[in-house]
C-alpha cells in the first residue's frame, strides 16, 4: 500500500471571470494549465505568485479582486487549521479580511523568489494576525456565569435569516472595496517614513522598539510616528467618504 495519499490530479486555474487579468497573464507567459509534474496545489501556488506580481506591479483594483477571489479559500482553510480548537473564540473570516487589507494596503513588500512565494508571504501575514488577536483576546476579562436562567432556545437560521445574510454579505463585500480604495489613496499621501513605519509594525509585526533601531528612531517617537500616521489615514479617508456621499461609484465585483 502507498506510504501517503495521492497528489491531487491538476486542474485549469479559473479565471473566466477576470478576462483582462487572465489575458495579461497569458502574455507575460504564464501557463493556467498545470505544468509538468506539477498538482493543483503547485498550480495554485504559482499562479497565486503572478496574480500578486500583477497587482503589485499595477496596483489595479481588479488585479487585487481576481488575486483574492482565487486564493481566498485556502488562506481561508490555512487560517482554520492556525486557529484550531484553543483559538475557537478568533473569526476566521476576520482575521482572513484583516489578511487581504495587509496584502493590499503593502504590496510592495512582496519579493517573488519562487513559484510559492504568494503561499508563504501571506500565510506568513495571517499568522500575525492571528496572534494579535489571540494576544488582544488574552487581555480581556472572564466573567464567570452566575446561576441565573440561560436561554436554549434554537438559533438555526431559517430560510429568510440565511437569505438577508448572503444579501448583507454581499454589500459587506463592496463596502469593503470600496473601504480598501479609499485607503490606498490614503497611503499614498503618506511620507515614505510613514509609509515604512507603519510596515514595519502592522505586517512585520515589530514592536516599536525593534521598529525604532532599524529607523533610528526612539521608543517614544516611533509611538507617535504610528499614531499620527493612522490619524492621517483616518482623517484622509472620512473625507473623500463624506465628498464621494451622492457621486457616482466605480462598479464593484460582487
Amino acid at each position: 500500500m502507498p506510504s501517503c495519499l495521492p497528489r491531487r490530479a491538476p486542474q485549469r486555474a479559473d479565471l473566466a471571470a477576470w478576462p483582462s487579468v487572465e489575458s495579461r497573464l497569458l502574455r507575460q507567459g504564464t501557463y493556467l494549465d498545470a505544468l509538468a509534474g506539477e498538482d493543483s496545489d503547485d498550480l495554485e501556488n504559482r499562479i497565486g505568485t503572478r496574480l500578486m506580481v500583477l497587482y503589485r506591479d499595477t496596483r489595479e483594483q481588479e488585479c487585487f479582486e481576481a488575486l483574492y477571489a482565487f486564493s481566498r479559500a485556502s488562506v481561508l482553510s490555512w487560517i482554520k487549521s492556525l486557529l484550531g480548537r484553543d483559538l475557537g473564540h478568533v473569526d476566521p473570516t476576520e482575521v482572513l479580511q484583516d489578511t487581504f487589507v495587509n496584502v493590499y494596503r503593502y504590496p510592495a513588500s512582496f519579493r517573488e523568489e519562487h513559484a510559492g512565494s504568494f503561499r508563504v508571504w501571506v500565510r506568513t501575514i495571517a499568522g500575525n494576525v492571528v496572534r494579535r488577536a489571540s494576544a488582544s483576546r488574552s487581555r480581556i476579562p472572564v466573567l464567570e456565569l452566575g446561576d441565573e436562567e440561560v436561554d436554549l432556545r434554537d438559533g438555526t437560521r431559517g430560510p429568510v435569516e440565511t437569505a438577508t445574510d448572503e444579501e448583507q454579505e454581499q454589500r459587506l463585500r463592496k463596502a469593503w472595496i470600496l473601504l480598501l480604495c479609499h485607503y490606498a489613496q490614503a497611503w499614498k499621501e503618506l511620507s515614505q517614513r510613514d509609509r515604512r513605519t507603519l510596515h514595519l509594525v502592522e505586517v512585520e509585526g515589530l514592536s516599536y522598539q525593534e521598529a525604532g533601531r532599524l529607523l533610528a528612531v526612539g521608543r517614544s517617537n516611533m509611538k507617535m510616528i504610528v499614531f499620527r500616521s493612522r490619524k492621517r489615514i483616518a482623517r484622509r479617508m472620512r473625507e473623500a467618504m463624506v465628498c464621494g456621499r451622492g457621486a457616482e461609484r466605480p462598479e464593484l465585483v460582487a
